[in-house]
């Protein structure tokens, strides 16, 4: 293609319009954290896409577990307590337990179908619980309960024989999480609407030595993590943490939710308080869903309404940068993965899709018709989320390691993460207005790729960096948008 004076002169005007807006970063030869895995969870959508097509079921599979979808390296399933008393049967999984050492392994196949092909991707399984069997639990349901004192060491081997037994069927079980939430019950049997178990922080160290106990009896101790205590939020961990974990802190990771939408000075004190405790350890980040919310966080907090727009998906990036950049915790998943709360029905308004509404729920990645079992419809729909949080399931892989970007422009929305044989700059630009990052590295580096995510597009491809200095790149940030771009470690 022949440049015109006029398209000279733009394509000028446009480079000089980057450049007097562009801020400057230094890539550090220093490594911080190491990264374990960014997913989400399998819990209720299998009961429902169970009853998909298997072909509809297989792409769904692949969006989420392939290298050309989500690439996700975490997968939770939801270990199921018999949903005895939840009003919503699709938030009843189906549990393994009969007696002790009694198991029914044909149990929950909605569930199971999928955690074997995260497996069949590679993906590392953690199993996770919100409430154990009815046998557990003071009032005998899945829900408005409380776990059962002396009960911990059976508890511990229950979980730890169903462990051993998918490992066995290939199932690479990597972790586990005996009480997700024990800060809540959900409700009364009967009411509730979905399982839920309290744990007091007094019996949680319980639990942990009896599960340890039950791992070392099928000699899983050192194969297969306990992550503990996964409550609703930051608050209550910090507040809760000195109960219970000085008598386990060397058998369990610490886990937490992040459904305060904690601020910067609140997260700053749970590490705090975290390297006061147990030095050494890193918190993770495990679950959260259901905000609305902008682009910049503002407005963020548990809420109703659904928003699959640019703008709410870059808020829920901003708190993944938050976990990872600011915390520097090493793993991160999303609630459900999959959610059937548009608020809306495609088939009888098309642009309900991608149109924000008070009815549904920001609760998912992928999402698909409530209604499908009487119109048939069963389509897979992408939010904005999903091609946002491609950007960090794609490139924050197990092994790889965050190398901090320092100057006095960096934000905490943008971050460097190192391979063996690549940089990959992750870097959101959550306002207005375009803008560009000058970086630097230390050692020969070479472009590679780039990839961005913005209204108008979806993880497409765009140029590369250029070279504005012999160590220096100028990455373009369109405004609003989350861009990877990639670099070979050497020379050209």
């Amino acid at each position: 293609m022949q440049l015109t004076p006029s398209k000279m002169l733009s394509t000028a005007f446009v480079l000089a319009s980057l450049l007097a807006s562009a801020r400057s970063a230094t890539v550090s030869s220093t490594p911080a954290q190491t990264f374990l895995g960014v997913g989400g969870s399998g819990a209720w959508w299998p009961h429902d896409l169970y009853q998909f097509p298997p072909a509809a079921r297989a792409n769904l599979s692949n969006l989420l577990f392939s290298p050309s979808g989500l690439g996700l390296s975490s997968y939770r399933y939801n270990v199921g307590g018999g949903g005895v008393g939840v009003g919503n049967p699709g938030r009843a999984p189906e549990t393994t337990y009969v007696s002790p050492g009694v198991y029914n392994f044909s149990a929950d196949p909605q569930g199971v179908l999928f955690m074997q092909d995260a497996a069949s991707f590679g993906v590392p399984i953690t199993f996770f619980v919100n409430s154990a069997p009815s046998p557990f639990t003071t009032n005998g349901a899945s829900c408005g309960g409380w776990f059962v004192n002396g009960t911990g060491i059976e508890y511990g081997k229950y979980l730890a024989d169903v462990i051993a037994y998918w490992h066995g069927q290939g199932v690479p079980v990597k972790y586990i999480s005996p009480m997700n939430e024990p800060d809540n019950s959900f409700g009364d049997p009967g009411s509730c609407g979905q399982e839920g178990m309290e744990v007091d922080a007094n019996q949680r160290a319980e639990v942990i030595n009896g599960l340890w106990a039950g791992l070392q009896s099928v000699g899983l101790e050192k194969t297969v993590g306990i992550l503990a205590d996964e409550l609703s939020s930051l608050s209550r961990a910090m507040n809760e943490y000195p109960i219970w974990l000085p008598e386990v802190v060397d058998k369990a990771t610490l886990v937490h939710h992040t459904y305060d939408f904690p601020s910067d000075a609140s997260y700053s004190k749970l590490v705090a308080d975290v390297a006061a405790l147990a030095p050494g350890k890193k918190s993770w980040m495990s679950e959260v869903c259901c905000s609305l919310g902008l682009s910049n966080g503002t407005g963020k907090g548990w809420s109703g309404g659904y928003d699959p727009t640019i703008q709410n998906a870059l808020m829920f990036s901003g708190m993944v940068f938050q976990s990872f950049v600011f915390a520097g915790e090493p793993h991160y998943d999303f609630w459900t993965l999959v959610s059937g709360g548009m608020g809306c029905q495609p088939l009888n308004n098309a642009t309900c899709v991608n149109t924000p509404n008070p009815d549904g729920w920001t609760d998912g990645i992928i999402y698909y018709d409530a209604d499908f079992a009487n119109n048939g419809n069963y389509d897979l729909y992408l939010s904005k989320h999903y091609w946002t949080y491609k950007h960090f399931g794609n490139f924050v892989k197990p092994g790889t390691v965050r190398h901090p970007l320092v100057g006095p422009d960096v934000q905490e929305y943008m971050m460097a993460v190192a391979s063996e044989k690549t940089y990959s700059l992750l870097l959101m630009n959550p306002n207005s207005t375009d803008s560009a990052l000058d970086v630097t590295f230390h050692g020969h580096v070479c472009p590679l790729s780039a990839v961005r995510t913005s209204a108008t597009e979806d993880f497409a491809a765009i140029a590369p960096g250029a070279k504005s200095s012999p160590s220096v790149y100028t990455l373009p940030l369109k405004a609003e948008s989350l861009t990877t771009y990639v670099f070979k470690r050497g020379h050209c």
